[in-house]
């Protein structure tokens, strides 16, 4: 359940399917300019770096469009709804949270007294140490809001450094293009 929570809440605007698939692409397209510039480079041929430049730039486009889907508000709502949703199926259907306050290391809703108002027994997975005796103070709506949106300002965070590593390969680019025209017209005369 904890899989599907994160699969749904992942990208609200974009189906985790095509973002995986989007991801996969931009990936593969960097692996390719990455080959395209050594090939360039070493066979010092302008043609071949203004390809490269060209997949960088498409890429930097590609990340600019993904950063400019990035809402941290729908984020949250979707998280809600998610979080709520899974604890309504675990009143209804019983042990599903569990994974959820498990991996999160939270207890109910808000706290662990959500159990305690709907005279339901606060489980196990709700304990560090069940034989401790004291649950999770945190809620999980908290919990899972705090954790997911790590993931995802991380996810925001790659995007840009990414942005400056293409950068970085489109001024060496036109740097190696600008001695390679040098170099020609010297051998020109």
């Amino acid at each position: 359940m904890v899989y599907q929570l994160d699969e749904q809440v992942h990208m609200e605007t974009i189906p985790i399917e095509a973002y995986k698939i989007t991801q996969f692409i931009m990936a593969g397209i960097l692996v390719l300019a990455a080959i395209i510039g050594c090939a360039g480079a070493f066979s010092g041929s302008k043609k071949v770096l203004v390809v490269h430049v060209a997949l960088l730039v498409l890429l930097i486009v590609a990340h600019v469009g993904r950063m400019a889907l990035y809402n941290e508000y729908k984020r949250m709502d979707a998280i809600e709804k998610r979080v709520m949703d899974t604890w309504n199926i675990q009143l209804s259907h019983g042990y599903v949270f569990g994974t959820i306050q498990y991996r999160y290391q939270c207890c109910g809703v808000q706290d662990f007294m959500d159990y305690n108002k709907l005279n339901i027994t606060v489980p196990e997975s709700c304990y560090p140490n069940f034989n401790n005796g004291y649950p999770y103070p945190e809620g999980c709506m908290t919990a899972v809001k705090h954790g997911q949106l790590n993931v995802y300002r991380y996810d925001m965070l790659i995007h840009c450094g990414l942005i400056g590593y293409e950068i970085v390969g489109i001024i060496l680019a036109q740097t190696l293009s600008g001695k390679l025209t040098t170099s020609t017209r010297r051998y020109a005369y």
